[in-house]
């Protein structure tokens, strides 16, 4: 099977090794094809590979951002995404869910937010991304936490840390992990979203002690709490220092728990374990899922990562083109009669009062005209439709629209359209 992965390199040589072609495309420089610009189709993408590389399956890896390429709701081929950070982008990854044929999600505690949209990803955990040998008998540190403690970034890390060090011996640091872990007693683990991180992994394997946050994301289906690790309450100071100066207190204890929980990861937690699973559910993806608003959900895709560069005040040259595809993909959605989501439509409502304001148009607002007609029992679009004619100084036209669509006195509802617009266009 030839296999194209989109983003990163994760289990290529694995699946070379099971007899497979796989090529790895992205922007990052490491990867065997290198992309020199975002919003490229994906169809020009292959077109373009070496050796006329034709791929019977293309995998996404999440990357913590929305897909900066097109066409993938268009492929023929069968597509997989696997959401890493589902923590903070489950909103977008449940649009992406309707453009892929398959999906697999890192943290389980998210499962029932796609269940909610009648949606049914795979739990598949992530894993121990290196192999490291441990040193049981030489340890140079005590405690450690190895990671970014930028207050800007992670406010309630370093006030965590912060204390926790007035109360124990920890050393805070930044580099390889794999230098500093194997010769820790103990590493402890404190999360941005309680989600079960490349930490909680990567700890085990070294052969330190993990202490880590206690969770429901799946952590005590993979590990037994006092056997493979120990876990604290979160941001629990108190307990995480009084386990600490325990353990170091008991170094024997500390590496009887690091012992099993190498053990653990390496029966069941490396890349090869991982490699098997997902190569079963890209391998059974034989047809393509029906998903009838694929487009709709693209659309709400490339809004994102418009609104994202709008946020990070990038200007209006890079949001561009995230409009222009948003506004084809929608397009593409009302020339096949596809359902719209309520969710989906706030996206395309942003996108199309985004693309008047970035490219001095009005074709967002003829867009909305045309959506307002296909889709007449979506509050959404009569709402935005009211804020155009608003906008237009058609305040009577505005008023006989507020009339017909609510009970309020037409002013109460322009307050309701000015709040939710409001927040569409932050």
């Amino acid at each position: 099977m030839n296999i194209l992965l989109l983003n990163q390199d994760w289990f290529a040589e694995e699946w070379r090794a099971a007899g497979h072609n796989v090529l790895t495309c992205g922007l990052k420089p490491d990867l065997d094809v290198t992309l020199h610009a975002p919003y490229l189709h994906i169809d020009n993408i292959i077109n373009d590979l070496p050796s006329g590389f034709r791929p019977d399956r293309l995998v996404v890896y999440d990357n913590s951002s929305p897909l900066l390429f097109s066409g993938i709701d268009e492929l023929k081929i069968p597509c997989f995404f696997y959401s890493v950070d589902t923590h903070h982008h489950w909103q977008l990854h449940r649009h992406l869910y309707q453009v892929f044929d398959g999906m697999a999600v890192a943290q389980s505690d998210y499962l029932p937010l796609f269940k909610d949209w009648g949606q049914d990803p795979t739990w598949l955990p992530l894993w121990a991304s290196r192999y490291v040998e441990p040193s049981y008998s030489e340890k140079r540190h005590g405690a450690v936490f190895v990671g970014n403690i930028d207050p800007e970034l992670n406010p309630e890390r370093k006030t965590f840390f912060d204390e926790l060090t007035r109360q124990c011996e920890v050393l805070c640091t930044r580099g390889a992990y794999w230098e500093i872990f194997p010769f820790s007693e103990i590493v402890v683990n404190q999360t941005v979203k309680g989600d079960l991180n490349f930490r909680v992994f990567e700890a085990m394997m070294c052969g330190g002690m993990l202490l880590t946050e206690k969770s429901d994301n799946g952590l005590f289906q993979l590990f037994k709490d006092g056997l493979h690790l120990v876990s604290y309450k979160k941001n629990d100071v108190k307990q995480a220092a009084e386990i600490i100066n325990y353990y170091l207190a008991h170094p024997e204890e500390a590496r009887a728990i690091a012992k099993a929980g190498r053990e653990e990861i390496v029966r069941h937690h490396l890349p090869q374990h991982r490699a098997e699973t997902l190569l079963r559910m890209v391998e059974n993806l034989t047809d393509k899922r029906p998903s009838p608003d694929r487009h709709f959900s693209m659309a709400a895709n490339f809004t994102g990562l418009a609104t994202r560069l709008r946020m990070k005040n990038i200007d209006d040259i890079a949001q561009k083109p995230a409009l222009i595809l948003a506004m084809r993909a929608v397009e593409q959605g009302l020339q096949s009669e596809e359902p719209l989501r309520e969710e989906c439509a706030l996206q395309i409502i942003t996108a199309a009062f985004l693309f008047d304001i970035t490219c001095n148009s009005s074709s967002g607002r003829s867009m909305l005209d045309r959506l307002c007609e296909a889709y007449p029992k979506l509050m959404a679009l009569k709402f935005a439709k009211i804020r155009v004619l608003l906008n237009q100084g058609q305040i009577a036209e505005a008023r006989k629209l507020s009339e017909r669509i609510s009970p309020l006195p037409p002013e109460e509802t322009f307050s309701k359209v000015e709040e939710l617009m409001s927040s569409l266009l932050i």
